[in-house]
């Protein structure tokens, strides 16, 4: 009885959290969730430790910091969005403590011609030049020289990083998951099939019931929890995976032991 009353718990809690990931998705951390990525080209010479504190201090979601490429000289800056307020302080502050000259209009440059429709800069006229940096100055309240508008190179750089979603993270988990479960509701079927009548097909059911199960109900508790989805969930959905197979295993081998004592 108290383990039918745990099954609706749990199928009320799946149907709940299908019906809240529908309306409101799950809550992905920031790397793994909708965000923009800020690159920054820094050389040598920085501790990246130092570079998230100053994120830290100038933006206001949540941010994470880490070094790129082979060598380690870039940085990467997660957040969920940046304005121009906290690009223009985390530049400052990175300028002032490693004499470098990061600013927003290398950021903005390439958007701004794009949506200005402009090509090239350097296929204009002086007398056009000057009409576009007036006309970017009113628009966007940012003044360029034209030797930076015809610059081909920039040492920051934002990007979108599209969501990772669960199906994602899980994919190549799938099959390796369908493969082990055939593999043990088949060692089920013969192992136990002398445990009570129609056991050989009801003891290997019952255990890929409560698998999917117990799956689906971790999911609807994090999502509707709001825990935060992130590297640590395909490790967890394993975990619970082997530890509900391990779980039967341990109970149908008691009940055999205790038949085979019986006779």
């Amino acid at each position: 009885m108290k383990r039918k009353a745990l099954y609706i718990i749990m199928i009320i809690a799946v149907v709940l959290g299908i019906i809240l990931v529908k309306i409101k998705d799950f809550n992905y951390s920031t790397l793994y969730g909708e965000h923009k990525r800020l690159e920054i080209v820094m050389g040598t010479g920085f501790d990246i430790k130092d570079v998230q504190t100053i994120a830290n201090q100038t933006i206001n979601k949540k941010s994470i910091a880490r070094t790129t490429t082979l060598f380690e000289t870039s940085v990467a800056i997660d957040a969920k969005d940046f304005t121009d307020t906290e690009l223009n302080t985390l530049f400052s502050k990175l300028n002032e403590k490693y004499s470098k000259e990061f600013s927003i209009k290398d950021l903005k440059r390439d958007n701004i011609l794009k949506e200005m429709n402009v090509e090239s800069v350097s296929d204009m006229t002086d007398e056009e030049v000057i009409n576009l940096i007036s006309q970017i100055k009113e628009k966007y309240n940012l003044e360029y020289t034209k030797d930076e508008l015809t610059a081909t190179s920039s040492l920051v750089r934002m990007v979108s990083v599209p969501k990772i979603s669960i199906y994602d993270m899980l994919k190549d988990c799938i099959i390796p998951a369908l493969i082990s479960l055939g593999i043990v509701v088949v060692y089920f079927a013969i192992r136990y099939h002398k445990l009570y009548k129609k056991a050989w097909i009801l003891v290997p059911l019952k255990l890929a019931f409560e698998l999917i199960l117990n799956q689906g109900f971790i999911l609807s508790v994090i999502a509707l929890a709001r825990i935060p989805v992130s590297i640590y969930l395909p490790a967890l959905l394993i975990f619970i995976w082997l530890l509900e197979i391990v779980s039967e295993t341990v109970k149908n081998e008691k009940q055999l032991i205790k038949i085979k004592e019986e006779k």
